[in-house]
């Protein structure tokens, strides 16, 4: 009996096995009756307009600040910029955490105390983004942002010294360490000529803000640019689903309207030479993080290639899900009263709602080294924009040399003139001449 038993569970054992491999074979084999997956009715086309970018391309310091024992020296300068963000590619940053400990006294020294490399981005930094930029040794790094790094210079030579990253606003400062090995390589390189390399500059309290303006006047070049424009018919291939189904609108030789079934429209301004794309259907947005939209916003723009010339992050607002890439000339942001200078997207919950951008690219540099501009000190700018009506110093934020671009009449060039750009309560806008006048030169 026992032995009929083994027998029958040997039989049913082997059973089982035979219709395990029977049904592996089926999974392995099997194929749908459907229609074979069209990767063209739910993805839009491979548009290849100019180049990719990476995160290293994208967010760039606006300045750094060489705070000495007494005298604090600065750059705009693109290739200085490159240098210092080089150098500190190589490190490795441990031990990131949250500092609680200061009061408004002690913030604005770990900020703009002696003995510091203070590093200012126009826009919020999220960390998961520095990330692709620098090594941080910690797996795990904050949900949040700065829009400041500075290098604590004063430690003792043998000892790891400090780097802060610091959202000046909410008055937020993050800590890490850096190896002492690296120290040194940072003074020679950086520190030690920073006095005869860069140039002078000086403190400006506005409310409870600290603003470091040059001491002097300088001399910048004016430049004019040849732009060509960008292939309409790639932007549409880019953003439409199906691009044969859309329907264009001509209004006279200067507006054009491209849409389809599901109501997505672009419109294009050849005056200005700007589109407009919009997806009404995208979700309504909500706050999200801040990392997560400045990666699908570089992502988006990446999947058709659409970066020209060279453009840095220059706002990202996780509230309301927009980001803004300025183009800058010599490390200098450009500005363009029609938007001719910027790509600006707002994004719904997991698609892209709005996306407004130039279409020019940089096609020839006609440089003239004796067209220069004499551009007014950071005192002369204080002072005009402390004679604006109504002034609040609270809502001064910022204060810089930018370009400002303009179409000449007869052909398709634009001027570039050196201008002062002061932001004040979130908007930037040319420095005013006292008096009234041309704002170049303040003159």
């Amino acid at each position: 009996m026992m032995k009929r038993m083994e027998l029958l569970k040997s039989i049913l054992l082997s059973l089982l096995v035979v219709l395990s491999l029977l049904l592996t074979w089926n999974v392995w084999s099997y194929q749908p009756a459907s229609e074979p997956y069209d990767e063209s009715q739910t993805t839009v086309e491979n548009v290849s307009i100019a180049e990719e970018r990476t995160t290293a391309d994208l967010i760039q310091p606006s300045r750094f600040l060489v705070h000495g024992e007494v005298a604090v020296s600065g750059t705009t300068d693109e290739n200085n910029i490159a240098t210092l963000t080089s150098l500190m590619q190589e490190w490795n940053v441990y031990n990131i955490q949250q500092n609680f400990s200061f009061d408004e006294a002690e913030f604005k020294d770990i900020v703009h105390g002696s003995n510091r490399i203070e590093l200012m981005y126009p826009a919020d930094v999220p960390f998961t983004a520095y990330r692709d930029i620098i090594t941080f040794e910690n797996s795990s790094l904050p949900e949040d942002a700065f829009d400041r790094v500075v290098i604590d210079l004063s430690g003792q030579e043998d000892a790891p010294f400090t780097i802060y990253f610091v959202h000046y606003d909410n008055r937020v400062v993050y800590e890490g360490r850096v190896d002492a090995t690296y120290l040194e390589n940072l003074n020679n390189v950086v520190v030690s000529n920073a006095a005869s390399t860069f140039t002078p500059y000086f403190a400006h309290e506005a409310g409870d803000r600290i603003i470091h303006l040059p001491v002097e006047r300088r001399e910048y070049i004016k430049y004019l640019y040849k732009m060509s424009t960008i292939d309409i018919n790639l932007f549409r291939r880019a953003l439409f689903q199906d691009p044969d189904a859309v329907t264009l609108n001509q209004f006279g030789a200067a507006r054009d309207q491209y849409f389809d079934q599901s109501s997505n429209l672009m419109e294009v301004d050849r005056n200005h030479h700007t589109l407009s794309y919009v997806n009404p259907s995208a979700e309504m947005s909500t706050v999200g993080r801040s990392g997560e939209l400045f990666q699908k916003s570089r992502r988006f723009v990446n999947e058709h290639e659409g970066w020209v010339d060279d453009y840095h992050l220059y706002e990202l607002d996780a509230m309301n899900q927009q980001v803004d890439y300025k183009m800058h000339v010599q490390g200098l942001p450009v500005f363009n009263d029609n938007g001719a200078a910027d790509i600006y997207q707002e994004w719904g919950e997991t698609r892209i709602h709005q996306y407004v951008r130039s279409f020019l690219s940089i096609q020839v540099e006609f440089p003239n080294e004796d067209d220069t501009v004499s551009l007014g000190s950071g005192y002369d700018a204080i002072e005009a924009i402390e004679s604006i009506e109504d002034y609040d110093p609270e809502k001064l934020q910022d204060v810089t040399v930018g370009y400002y671009m303009t179409k000449n009449s007869n052909d398709n060039t634009y001027t570039l003139d050196p201008v002062w750009y002061y932001k004040y309560n979130d908007s930037w806008a040319r420095v005013p001449v006292i008096g009234g006048g041309d704002p170049v030169g303040l003159e």
